[in-house]
């Protein structure tokens, strides 16, 4: 697999692949004490919400319903214990619904997300706006939007180099598919996180619930648009 990839795509995967092992390597050297409950929840529910996927209309890539559980770990637990949610939410999304994911593709997929989950901490932990009474929104908005941009760009850059598409056209067309999912589980990663804890059954059960209908909604959608979108072209074919 690897002999028919370009040479700057394999760069950028090996780049990709080293920068998520100092990700988890500074992580273990910062080891804190976890509430095991609570990281236990989120990594069974990672595991769920990155079943709930939808591959996005013309393209190779998906989205999948992860987000607001991986939000949830960069605010509420340590570095490594994110990056161990991050990691089971790219194990479960790789090989969900029986898909036979490449090993260079599942590394690449778990290293851009590992990547995403660990800068997406630092911006929350940054402290850049000081202790404001917005400071805890305003530091979600900034983690959800650096994990967007680490998580899409690199997905969209390698679409761009082994299948020869513009990486930016790509990265937009990402953007507008996948832009109100990363709003939407923003604001639930916000309602989630207002509770003095995630380790509540009942909460992560109501969020898995919340999750589970914007997939089943994202689903329907796509698929009236890919049933749609050949009609469209054929009518615009016979004018």
């Amino acid at each position: 697999m690897t002999n028919t990839l370009p040479i700057k795509a394999k760069v950028m995967i090996g780049m990709v692949a080293v920068a998520s092992l100092c990700a988890l390597s500074f992580g273990a050297a910062r080891w804190q004490t976890q509430a095991w409950p609570q990281l236990v929840l989120l990594l069974a529910a990672a595991a769920l919400s990155s079943r709930f996927k939808v591959k996005l209309p013309g393209m190779t890539s998906s989205m999948s319903g992860n987000l607001p559980v991986i939000l949830l770990g960069v605010t509420q637990l340590g570095l490594f214990a994110s990056l161990l949610v991050a990691i089971t939410a790219a194990i479960a999304q790789s090989y969900s619904g029986g898909n036979k994911t490449k090993p260079i593709q599942f590394v690449f997929n778990a290293c851009t997300l590992l990547n995403a989950a660990g800068l997406a901490y630092l911006a929350y932990h940054s402290q850049i706006f000081g202790v404001r009474a917005t400071a805890h929104t305003m530091s979600l908005v900034l983690a959800a939007a650096t994990y967007f941009v680490a998580n899409t760009l690199p997905v969209a850059s390698i679409i761009g180099l082994t299948e020869g598409g513009n990486p930016f056209a790509l990265w937009h067309k990402v953007f507008l598919w996948s832009f109100p999912n990363y709003v939407i589980g923003a604001g639930l990663t916000a309602i989630a996180s207002t509770f003095s804890t995630v380790s509540g059954l009942a909460t992560v059960a109501t969020l898995m619930a919340v999750l589970f209908a914007v997939y089943q909604s994202y689903k329907m959608y796509v698929g009236r648009t890919e049933q749609t979108q050949p009609r469209v072209m054929a009518m615009a074919a016979g004018r």
